[in-house]
């Protein structure tokens, strides 16, 4: 008795040619991709931003609305210097903000503007603006 395999033939498994084959397939596959990845990663993160961008500005909609209603305490509120706020990517973010004029006649809407922008490259990432509701001037 033999303790050798029999010869499976031909066909017994992948020979090195085929091998050294599908690995450069496989190569441009990942390589023909790359651009792609490299582009949806540069498009989270702008995205990213944006979300930040426009949850500041949202957050001081809703504190122009907590304010008191009269045309005095709005222009205060307005001209009031907001921190820059950091985002976890490390760009750093300005918010601005802006009063139309109070109405002329009371009860009435004044516009408010919020602006976020970045302060490396001073782009508009957020903008809004809402009308306030205003009881009297003072």
């Amino acid at each position: 008795m033999s303790n050798q395999k029999p010869n499976s033939g031909p066909q017994a498994g992948f020979s090195l040619v085929e091998i050294v084959v599908a690995m450069f397939i496989l190569a441009l596959v990942a390589v023909s991709l790359a651009p792609m990845l490299v582009s949806s990663l540069k498009q989270t993160a702008t995205n990213a931003l944006a979300t930040q961008a426009t949850h500041l500005a949202s957050v001081q909609m809703d504190a122009v609305r907590a304010q008191t209603p009269n045309c005095a305490a709005l222009t205060a509120y307005a001209s009031s210097t907001l921190p820059v706020a950091a985002t976890g990517q490390g760009v750093s973010l300005s918010i601005t903000q802006a009063i139309g004029a109070c109405p002329s006649t009371y009860p009435g809407t004044a516009p408010f503007t919020v602006t976020v922008r970045r302060t490396d490259t001073n782009e508009v990432l957020a903008n809004a603006t809402t009308l306030v509701y205003l009881q009297s001037a003072q």
